[in-house]
């Protein structure tokens, strides 16, 4: 699956070089603004999860069970999200426990799959202030920060020896655009070395 995913990237245009410029943006757009879309869903799902969860002490009669929690592959998502890496930015000390800062990892997906999104509607080739957000450098530098952070929370999960279907779904999102990102540097580097 992971493979498959990165074959239609940026492999794909390269194998059918006759391909109409059109069609290549397009068959880029599907795969990665799929993802990006996908991934931003999930993660405003989580927030909603976790929300429901930290508040259930103040609604005890209010019964909630997320659709991420099934009971028969011992799945549960919102025992999860109730973990303290679930706010990494507080959990590595980046920011006081309990400020406003302090916010759930969904909220960081967000804004990193608004990103890729943006990035792949548009392009690469951007002017502003915010340009510099879409060279592939620095794009690989926020997709191996996405990437290293999928790493850290699936240990977490296998050393706890829980099953959560939205992390494991965001993991495989987030190293599928990672190595896009890997692909993109190096074909851009491969591009300037020719040049030369």
């Amino acid at each position: 699956f992971f493979f498959y995913l990165s074959k239609t990237s940026f492999n794909l245009p390269i194998q059918h070089s006759n391909a109409s410029p059109s069609a290549m943006t397009i068959s880029s757009f599907f795969n990665n603004g799929l993802l990006s879309v996908l991934g931003i869903l999930l993660s405003a799902y989580s927030i909603y999860v976790e929300y429901r969860v930290e508040h259930k002490a103040e609604n005890p009669d209010d019964v909630f069970t997320a659709l991420c929690d099934i009971e028969a592959i011992g799945a549960s998502c919102s025992t999860v999200f109730s973990l303290p890496e679930a706010k990494m930015l507080s959990f590595f000390g980046l920011v006081p426990h309990g400020s406003i800062l302090d916010i759930p990892n969904g909220y960081l997906g967000i804004a990193f799959y608004a990103l890729s999104l943006t990035r792949y509607v548009t392009g690469t080739q951007r002017s502003g202030l915010l340009s510099h957000l879409f060279y592939p450098t620095v794009n690989l530098i926020i997709t191996t920060l996405a990437f290293s952070s999928s790493i850290f929370l699936a240990r977490k999960l296998y050393i706890i020896q829980e099953v959560c279907v939205v992390c494991i779904t965001t993991h495989i999102i987030n190293t599928t655009i990672f190595y896009r990102s890997i692909q993109e540097a190096l074909s851009v580097s491969e591009g300037k070395i020719k040049r030369q």
